[in-house]
Formats: structure tokens, sequence, C-alpha cells
């Protein structure tokens, strides 16, 4: 029963990394976006003297929103900082309850900065709040794209803290810190020189 869960959990979260990956490249796309509005922007004020785009504005929303966007994808590759110096000395059990503790941890972290950040947006909507600015976003907007990205994190979060608990109910070890482990450096290597030669 564990096994069959477990192999259904497997696929969900392929389809989580899938979406993952192109939310975090959406992100890039707009970083882009941005970078060619700052360059517009720069030209503008030396050849005109004053700017023709608001590229200020926009690249804060842009920062926020690109961020958010990628934790999920972050997390899928397990490329958050990790302060692993004692972890990789544990027993692979102790680690994979520790990988656990992590994920629910970082679980709360989710639920309390998710929901905060979509009452915000909410707020903001009924108000029909706008930027102080000269374009007058309507600031729900960059808000409510910034909480699809929390909202993703959240739901990433969550499901791969429910694959790492019921790999340990199934003993599945093994599993659990292929999914949720800390890399050793030898694991590192044979990584880099996987990616290297396809």
């Amino acid at each position: 029963m564990l096994q069959t869960i477990n192999t259904t959990l497997d696929r969900v979260l392929d389809g989580v990394q899938a979406g993952s990956l192109w939310m975090a490249r959406a992100g890039g796309v707009l970083i882009l976006m941005t970078v060619v509005l700052v360059t517009i922007e720069v030209f503008s004020r030396q050849l005109v003297g004053r700017s023709a785009v608001h590229a200020t504005e926009l690249t804060g929303y842009v920062m926020a929103i690109s961020t958010s966007w990628a934790f999920a994808y972050t997390l899928m590759r397990k490329a958050h900082i990790r302060i692993d110096a004692l972890y990789l000395n544990f027993p692979i059990r102790v680690r994979g309850v520790l990988d656990l503790l992590a994920l629910l941890a970082m679980a709360w972290f989710c639920i309390l900065v998710a929901g905060a950040a979509f009452e915000v947006a909410k707020d903001s909507y009924l108000a029909g709040a706008t930027a102080n600015t000269p374009l007058g976003t309507p600031i729900w907007i960059p808000q409510f794209l910034w909480v699809i990205g929390l909202g993703w994190f959240s739901l990433a979060v969550g499901l791969m803290g429910l694959r790492v608990l019921l790999g340990l109910l199934a003993n599945d070890v093994d599993g659990v810190q292929k999914l949720a482990g800390s890399p050793t450096l030898d694991e590192q290597i044979s990584d880099e020189n996987h990616e290297a030669t396809s």
C-alpha cells in the first residue's frame, strides 16, 4: 500500500519538478526583460534627458515575482543552502529524519508567508490600491503573481514532506536520501560529471 502511494507521489513530484522548471524559466525571462528596460532607461536618460520607461518600479515587481517562482525549482534541485557539516556524519536513517524535520519547518514557514502574502494581495484588490508612482499600477497584480510562486513552493514543500514521511515509514531510506538529502561531495562530483557528459 505504502509502495503504491509512494510511486504515485513520485509521479506527482516529477510533474511538480517539470512545472517548477518552467516557472523558474519564466522568472528568468522576466529578469532578462528588466535588463532590456533598464538599458532603454539608461540610454533614454543619456539621449533625451528623461526616462522613457519606468524600469525602477517594474524591476522591483519582477524581482519579487521571479524569486518566488524559482523557490520550488531550487527545492527540487536541492540547491538551497544547507549547513551539513554534522549531517553527513549521521547514519542515513537519522539524516532522513532530519530531512523530514527540515521540510516540516519549511512547510510551517510557507504557511505563514504564503498566507500573509495572500491576505496582503486580497486586501490590495478589495481596496483597489494602486502604486504611488507615475504608472499607478494596480498593486494587487504583482502581488498575486508573487503569491502564485509562494503557493507553488508551498505545494512542492508539502508534497516532498509527505513523500519523505511515507518513505521513512516504508523504510525507503535510500529513496528519501535521493529525494531530500543533502548530497555528499562524491555525489555532487558524480552529478556534475553526468551533466557535463550529457
